[in-house]
């Protein structure tokens, strides 16, 4: 059994928060991939947001009327899928550190050293 947090998502780019108008399922309740489980509402849009897995709805943490910022965990599944590396409820992995890139100047020297070319040159006579 694989628990996956549900997160409140970002709806927008400027969009920092949401409210979590109404939960769809209860504690217990078997939900199947992209079936809504809970409304949000935010300054721009209202939305359902669907289980990214077919599971049972484990926790609720967030009451309805409740706003929190985006990327909060708002309840977990519990899925029959073997666990993986951490998924949210888009099903997306957490995103990868970018310390690999750009690579080190040392290891990289020859993709950014610049190639002498020799210049012709005209002598007025």
């Amino acid at each position: 059994m694989a628990r996956i947090d549900v997160v409140m998502p970002q709806m927008g780019e400027s969009i920092a928060e949401g409210t979590l108008s109404k939960w769809l399922k209860k504690v217990g309740d078997a939900v199947k991939r992209d079936e809504p489980i809970f409304e949000i509402s935010t300054d721009k849009v209202d939305a359902e947001i669907p289980a990214s897995a077919s599971g049972v709805l484990a926790e609720i943490l967030v009451n309805e009327g409740d706003t929190v910022p985006v990327q909060t965990v708002v309840a977990r599944l519990e899925t029959e899928a073997a666990p993986s590396h951490s998924r949210n409820a888009f099903g997306r992995s957490p995103r990868r550190s970018s310390a690999a890139w750009p690579p080190s100047m040392a290891s990289s020297s020859a993709l950014f050293r610049a190639r002498a070319l020799p210049v012709a040159s005209r002598s007025a006579t």
